[in-house]
């Protein structure tokens, strides 16, 4: 039975390449923090120009984009942060985690930064993040990348939300950590995005997956068909790790969009 796939692609994956000089993530040179009312959210910014977020997926930190930092920083203000709840960013609220409330969060990192339009490269869960920041803050958005996203829950296949209550519902039994089980229920009860808000939405959005997804092929062709002058592309012989498996050609992929 799968289990957890957005985290192994993305902690086991990321574990078998090259190791960068810098570490990503975990950098106390740049790393900073922005204290929220429930929530402290690490973040890390590299290079100058426009403003390009990178959202990471589920369960994942900022070293998920490892590979593609040293190249896009070159040619944006890349601004790294840690989702809260995960890596080094925390979380004190008690209400369920949303997608909504993490792009609140981008939000408010963006305004302490001065920011007032941003462009995002998300993946996964991140992703998700993206489409939703571009749907609450349009005014403040230029250009999004999401890299197997989903607009609903059943877009990784029925079955496989079935996996993750099951799953869920074990770990409640077991006592396993709090931080664990809400971002597995995140997944199961997220996102919820109409199709009338991805009709609405009015930024550029270029929609990636990789050929043999998590997220079903019909599902990434819903999302670019339904959201007006979008983008798609299918990466061939790429699973759900496309940022890890197709680093360069991602980097280059999202260079081109934005600048363009």
């Amino acid at each position: 039975m799968k289990k957890y796939i957005f985290l192994f692609l993305i902690f086991f994956l990321s574990e078998k390449v090259f190791s960068q000089n810098i570490e990503y993530g975990n950098n106390p040179k740049v790393g900073k923090i922005l204290h929220l009312k429930d929530a402290d959210i690490y973040y890390e910014i590299y290079g100058k120009g426009k403003p390009l977020f990178l959202l990471h997926g589920n369960g994942g930190s900022i070293d998920a984009f490892k590979l593609e930092i040293p190249e896009l920083s070159k040619h944006f203000m890349v601004v790294t942060m840690d989702t809260r709840a995960q890596g080094k960013s925390t979380d004190t609220s008690l209400e369920p985690l949303t997608y909504r409330k993490f792009a609140e969060d981008v939000k408010a990192l963006a305004d302490k930064l001065g920011l007032k339009k941003i462009n995002i490269l998300g993946w996964s869960d991140g992703g998700n993040t993206g489409l939703e920041f571009a749907i609450k803050y349009p005014e403040n958005t230029n250009k999004v990348i999401t890299s197997g996203a989903n607009v609903f829950p059943d877009g990784v296949g029925e079955q496989e939300v079935e996996n993750m209550k099951k799953d869920a519902s074990k770990m409640k039994t077991e006592n396993k950590p709090q931080r664990e089980i809400r971002l597995l229920q995140l997944m199961i009860d997220e996102p919820k995005i109409t199709k009338n808000q991805l009709n609405n939405i009015k930024a550029k959005i270029f929609v990636l997956a990789g050929e043999n997804d998590l997220i079903l092929k019909s599902h990434t062709e819903y999302i670019a068909k339904e959201i007006p002058n979008s983008q798609l592309k299918i990466y061939k012989g790429a699973s759900h790790g496309v940022p890890i498996e197709r680093a360069e050609e991602l980097s280059q992929d999202v260079i081109k969009f934005i600048k363009k």
